[in-house]
């Protein structure tokens, strides 16, 4: 089988091209520029041909040399179009209704040449249109609106008039016609890697920026998620399933098995390290004053609310023609991690983790490079997260050929906060969870705040005397004060970029490698935006100043410590400390020079 896929290097299609190629398929990917498919081609070269087109143009912007190659394709899928609710309508229409006109100009023509097997469009649960024909087979959708669309915005609006137009051209002409209808879409179930910041982007970014105070329609009303690999999962079982008369397939699940608008607020503000909202308002009033002024005075799009509902759909036809363990994964799962992705991306943007592989334990994040023998497990300090140990993590690799284990402690990174009596007790489960999952035995290393709960982990018998722990910089006792934390949030959130650098200066903890140092203060800046990991940062310090630090004589710890830190001071003159002539973050100042010091002592 041949399939022709619009849309591929989206959010969805990506993942519908990963499961794809590995099934005995060819694909061809209509694409606007082949350079930003070149890593889907490469999941599978001798399977994956690229074409270059767009959606918005006649004949797909297709030269004749690739509509000859996508004419000789046997089934179609479309899941191509923007996600950006803000769409003016002739933008939306020319995306999505326009769009629709040309993948069916040429499913036409496949299908008069040697007949297409299947045509499968993905579109929204929030259309109103299933297999009834006489609901929408009379509309004129260039030229009139449904009664049913009247009044909503021009994202959506144009969005299902392309779905109606998709049913009446394949009822004329005899295409089979598969559409399906998933919630709004997040990262997978796995690591939640959400790189979509439309949908539940825009919800996020809202709540973050204390927009939403309040809990819209409370518990009549929900936001149905889908994890991005399980919708990917039903449209492939889409293509291979047998042609039936009515396919509409709507991707959401029961109203039970769904968590309410309340408590998915409740999951975003604890993840998010915020005060949950308490105060209820009824959708209506919400939408009202987002009408008359409210979207103008909080920054929210009113079209965003769409995204809430309290409809019971009709999922029925879905649960008769899958398998009930995949009807089972409807409900997004793993929310936290895919909330922590996104709020990771509106705090920093994009950026890349090649070589390493992306997991989740204990519900954080981990960073993986293979390699042999016992792990090191790398532990960041606060003000940073695993990325920042990526270059001495790649330099371990490099000289020991070990595997590394980089995770992203809870409220920092790509790891969601996790709200507990104890503050210090997730981050304990998370290294226990590590050293479980090493049934051979890791090496623990740790910077900074990292090195005080390596330490804490210890005391606690959470990690054994066989366990070998390195400390880089622990922070045994506290030279500066500080301010309370009250005070600390607020200059933190204000300070300037000259500020910033002027108190790292002060306190021995610059990098001393400038590029570096620039780049990191940058980081640490930007993360003040985020309230999850601000918030994080400042309660784990405050914990920090109550924890007690000593080398002990019955547990051997090997130390490095730069000498230049005028904020901590090693309490003790120890035989096992190595005195290095740099600052605070010298493992990411200086990840070579740390990195040898590290294998010369495992």
């Amino acid at each position: 089988m041949n399939i022709l896929m619009i849309g591929a290097t989206g959010f969805i299609g990506k993942e519908v091209v990963k499961q794809l190629a590995l099934e005995d398929v060819s694909l061809t990917l209509l694409v606007r520029d082949q350079s930003r498919a070149a890593s889907l081609k490469a999941l599978a070269p001798s399977k994956i041909a690229l074409v270059t087109g767009d959606l918005t143009q006649p004949n797909l912007g297709l030269d004749e040399t690739d509509k000859a190659s996508v004419l000789n394709c046997d089934l179609i899928l479309h899941c191509g179009g923007p996600m950006d609710i803000t769409l003016s309508e002739t933008l939306a229409k020319k995306a999505f209704l326009e769009g629709s006109r040309y993948v069916m100009d040429l499913a036409k023509e496949i299908q008069e040449q040697k007949g297409l097997k299947k045509l499968i469009h993905v579109a929204g649960y929030m259309s109103p249109f299933n297999d009834e024909a006489s609901v929408w087979e009379d509309t004129d959708v260039f030229n009139e609106v449904h009664p049913a669309l009247i009044g909503t915005p021009p994202y959506e609006q144009m969005k299902f008039l392309s779905d109606i137009y998709m049913r009446q051209e394949a009822k004329k002409n005899h295409i089979p016609l598969a559409v399906i209808n998933p919630p709004t879409v997040i990262g997978d179930d796995q690591t939640g890697d959400t790189a979509q910041l439309g949908g539940f982007g825009l919800f996020i970014k809202i709540i973050r920026g204390g927009s939403l105070p309040v809990i819209p329609g409370g518990k009549d009303y929900r936001l149905p998620l889908i994890n991005k690999n399980i919708i990917a999962e039903f449209i492939v079982q889409t293509i291979f399933n047998e042609t039936q008369e009515k396919m509409t397939y709507t991707l959401v699940s029961d109203k039970a098995s769904d968590p309410d608008i309340s408590d998915l607020m409740t999951t975003i503000s604890e993840s998010m390290h915020i005060k949950t909202p308490r105060l209820t308002v009824p959708f209506g009033l919400l939408k009202f004053v987002m009408t008359f002024g409210g979207s103008q005075l909080t920054g929210i799009p009113k079209s965003s609310l769409n995204f809430l509902t309290n409809r019971t759909f009709d999922n029925q036809l879905t649960k008769n023609d899958f398998e009930p363990e995949l009807v089972s994964k409807l409900s997004a799962s793993n929310v936290p991690l895919a909330i922590a992705d996104i709020d990771f991306r509106l705090t920093y943007g994009e950026a890349g983790i090649t070589p390493y592989t992306r997991t989740s334990l204990q519900g954080a994040t981990v960073y993986r490079l293979d390699g042999k023998g016992k792990p090191l497990v790398l532990i960041h300090g606060l003000f940073s997260d695993g990325t920042d140990l990526f270059d001495l993590g790649l330099a371990l690799n490099k000289q020991t050929a070990r595997e590394i284990i980089i995770p992203d402690l809870p409220g920092f990174g790509k790891s969601p906060f996790v709200k507990s009596r104890d503050s210090l007790i997730p981050y304990l489960d998370l290294i226990a969870s590590i050293k479980k999952a090493m049934p051979e035995g890791a090496i623990f290393i740790g910077h900074s705040f990292g090195a005080a709960l390596l330490m804490e982990a210890s005391n606690r018998n959470y990690l054994v005397e066989s366990d070998k722990i390195i400390l880089l910089q622990p922070p045994f006792k506290k030279i500066v004060k500080e301010p309370y934390s009250w005070l600390s949030k607020l200059m933190l959130k204000q300070a300037s970029d000259k500020q910033l650098a002027h108190y790292f200066n002060r306190n021995g903890l610059l990098l001393t490698n400038v590029a570096k140092n620039d780049m990191y203060l940058k980081r640490v800046k930007a993360s003040f935006n985020s309230p999850r990991i601000l918030n994080t940062t400042l309660e784990l310090n405050k914990v920090l100043k109550g924890m007690t630090l000593t080398l002990s004589e019955h547990r051997v710890y090997d130390v490095l410590w730069g000498k230049r830190d005028k904020s901590y001071s090693l309490p003790i003159d120890h035989e096992q400390v190595i005195k290095l002539n740099d600052g605070h973050f010298f493992p990411i100042s200086n990840p070579l020079e740390t990195a040898t010091y590290i294998s010369s002592l495992i």
